[in-house]
């Protein structure tokens, strides 16, 4: 009886002992128990329309990726000829992680390749809370009700470079963290000016970035309706007039425009002829210090409008996402979770990129061991993220027509109000055409 009743205690603590051992390996809210790496060898095929080069692929992420799981190989390919992502799917090239700036969600829908990625990031316990909130409410909202196709890894937003020489020439102060779009003008034109024979900028702006990132939150086309918002919201003509329009007027300013095929000045004004006093363009350091050896540059917060206090670009960040097609989405969420998590994320800021993590500690360490660790970098988090809004799928089309009239905005040589109406009929057209062709 002593023998059973004993051999019948044991089996009970081993069962309690099993179902504890259990409960403590399923993932949860607050646990840090991972699920194991699967010791299959597995090749993952990365790819992205970004065209990065394979060079910082793999010091970015093949080689962590692959030091981080032995078992996993990451076959990337580069966006080119032939290798375009219509021309992967036609030819059933199968994608298991796909990533992509803010487009990200427009491509993967058009080409149906997301995956509601709810259970895994809940099996893997990665922690959506612990990033930009705006960053989460755009994937879920561009996820179309259907969960979250993609996690923001980095980010970008805009902020304002400055060419130092130029304002020491002029006697100019230089920008600072807090200004408005107001005194930039100021500014802009004190430095709008020729001089032994040169003719310097004042400002200019990326078109296409300040666009897609406006500090208002307008969408080119009406989610809806897919129909373009240019004259539904009084708010596009003070971007435009800020942004293009207010800083380009000097005679000397649109010669230079003139010469350039009618187009803003951009980065070889800022590169190579080092002729443009402040440039709003994307937090992308590596770019930053790419052919500006000599160039004594330093940057500031974008301006902020005055109906808009405090509120800087929206963030332009950069997500990931397991695939519908792939095979290995576990492999593919572990590989997610690892370049999301504090470790990585901390070296990766450190070198200068900007962390998609709303960890202020991170933030603080942004370039510590760049060469931008001199520069003003407080300056890239001094701005609220201005909300990211929810977009057709369309938006991408439509932005030509947008883009293309800022110049002529610039040059002045089209009244607003036509130029305007000239927007909403190319791109509405460009949307039709689209949907023609997808039929």
């Amino acid at each position: 009886m002593i023998r059973k009743s004993l051999l019948v205690s044991s089996a009970v603590l081993i069962a309690l002992l099993s179902a504890c051992s259990a409960k403590q390996e399923q993932p949860g809210a607050g646990s840090t128990q991972q699920p194991a790496a699967s010791k299959e060898p597995v090749e993952l095929v990365l790819y992205s329309t970004a065209a990065t080069s394979e060079e910082e692929v793999k010091a970015k992420f093949t080689d962590p990726i692959e030091k981080q799981f032995p078992n996993i190989k990451i076959k990337y390919i580069k966006k080119g000829t032939g290798t375009n992502i219509n021309e992967l799917i036609a030819a059933g090239q199968t994608i298991d992680i796909y990533y992509e700036s803010v487009n990200f969600f427009n491509t993967v829908n058009t080409y149906q390749i997301g995956y509601d990625m709810t259970d895994l990031l809940k099996k893997h316990n990665v922690d959506v809370n612990a990033f930009e909130p705006t960053m989460i409410d755009y994937a879920k909202a561009m996820s179309g009700g259907k969960g979250i196709y993609g996690i923001p890894v980095w980010s970008q937003n805009v902020i304002l470079f400055y060419n130092k020489d130029i304002f020491d020439k002029f006697g100019v102060s230089y920008p600072k963290n807090g200004m408005t779009w107001d005194e930039l003008t100021e500014t802009a034109k004190k430095l709008t000016r020729s001089e032994g024979g040169k003719q310097y900028l004042g400002f200019v702006g990326s078109p296409s970035h300040l666009l897609r990132a406006n500090q208002f939150s307008l969408t080119m086309l009406d989610p809806k309706t897919d129909k373009a918002t240019i004259n539904a919201n009084e708010k596009w003509k003070q971007i435009y007039q800020t942004y293009f329009v207010n800083t380009s007027t000097d005679p000397g300013y649109q010669k230079v425009m003139e010469s350039i095929k009618n187009k803003l000045p951009y980065k070889d004004q800022w590169n190579k002829d080092r002729n443009l006093a402040m440039f709003a363009y994307l937090s992308d350091f590596e770019w930053a210090t790419t052919g500006t050896d000599g160039l004594n540059w330093d940057i500031a917060a974008l301006p902020t409008f005055k109906d808009a206090p405090s509120i800087g670009s929206q963030a332009y960040p950069f997500y990931w996402g397991v695939t519908a097609q792939s095979k290995y989405k576990d492999e593919g969420m572990q590989v997610i979770k690892f370049l999301t998590d504090k470790d990585y994320q901390t070296k990766q800021v450190k070198s200068g990129t900007m962390t998609s993590l709303k960890d202020d500690a991170i933030k603080k360490m942004l370039g510590q061991d760049s060469k931008v660790k001199d520069k003003n970098l407080s300056a890239v988090f001094f701005n609220k993220y201005a909300p990211m809004p929810t977009k057709s799928n369309y938006e991408g089309d439509a932005q030509k027509p947008y883009e293309d009239a800022i110049h002529e905005a610039a040059l002045g040589s089209t009244d607003m109000n036509t130029l305007f109406r000239k927007i909403e009929e190319t791109a509405n057209k460009a949307v039709n055409d689209v949907k023609s062709k997808n039929k």
